[in-house]
């Protein structure tokens, strides 16, 4: 009698399907894995330019909050001609406050604040001038600021440029002067500071997607500043 040997094994079409169903687990699991991947750095990228957009946003605020603007008496020109007053005045006055987002020189905003920036949130009092440059091709906002001392004319001295936020889509302010919304403002003009500055920042982040924040800043002394002047009104009047 014939004795039959089973042979052990698995059959070529078993391997196959084994090899096929492991392979299609580790697909999915790879690509389960990278897709999570993907979305965490995402998230870290949006999150990481979301806090320093906020950061310089939060702190330009404050900074146009704080803005300062000392109101000019007519009574120290009470004695001189029209012209020679003009002429005073026009050398005395600094530019306190100007910002023009189409500004081609790329400075959207300069003012004298008694706000800091400081990235160490080490601040220290007195007044500053600052003037922030949005460079659209680099998409970064650099800052310049220095101690102020009484004028804005000094050429000798060289603004110092610090970047302060990168990855930056679109920089937009507007001013606010009581009745409506303008696209520029210059003391110089107007005699006065704005009453808000409304600022609207765009970022992209490493992904491509784009956000925004905005944020309205109410000046603090636009208030005082008014009664200031009109304080000054009256000493004038009263002298005459």
């Amino acid at each position: 009698m014939k004795t039959r040997y089973r042979k052990n094994g698995f059959t070529l079409i078993e391997i196959l399907v084994a090899a096929t169903i492991i392979l299609s687990i580790l697909s999915f699991v790879y690509g389960t894995y990278f897709a999570i991947s993907k979305s965490t750095r995402a998230t870290r990228a949006k999150l990481t330019l979301s806090q320093q957009t906020q950061k310089v946003l939060s702190q330009l605020a404050r900074q146009i909050r704080c803005s300062y603007a000392y109101a000019v008496s007519d009574s120290a020109y009470a004695t001189k001609s029209v012209s020679e007053r003009k002429e005073r005045r026009t050398q005395n006055n600094p530019d306190f406050f100007s910002g023009c987002t189409d500004n081609p020189s790329e400075e959207i905003l300069h003012l004298i604040t008694t706000n800091r920036f400081d990235m160490s949130q080490n601040s220290t009092g007195g007044l500053f001038d600052v003037t922030y440059r949005f460079d659209k091709s680099e998409g970064q906002l650099y800052l310049s600021q220095k101690r102020f001392v009484g004028t804005t004319k000094n050429t000798a001295e060289k603004k110092l440029w610090q970047p302060i936020a990168e990855n930056i889509q679109s920089f937009e302010l507007e001013f606010f002067d009581g009745k409506q919304w303008l696209n520029k403002w210059t003391f110089k003009d107007r005699k006065k500071l704005p009453n808000a500055v409304k600022i609207d920042i765009t970022f992209r982040d490493q992904t491509g997607r784009i956000y925004g924040c905005s944020t309205v800043a109410y000046i603090y002394c636009r208030t005082d500043y008014g009664r200031q002047t009109q304080l000054s009104k009256l000493m004038v009047t009263k002298n005459r």
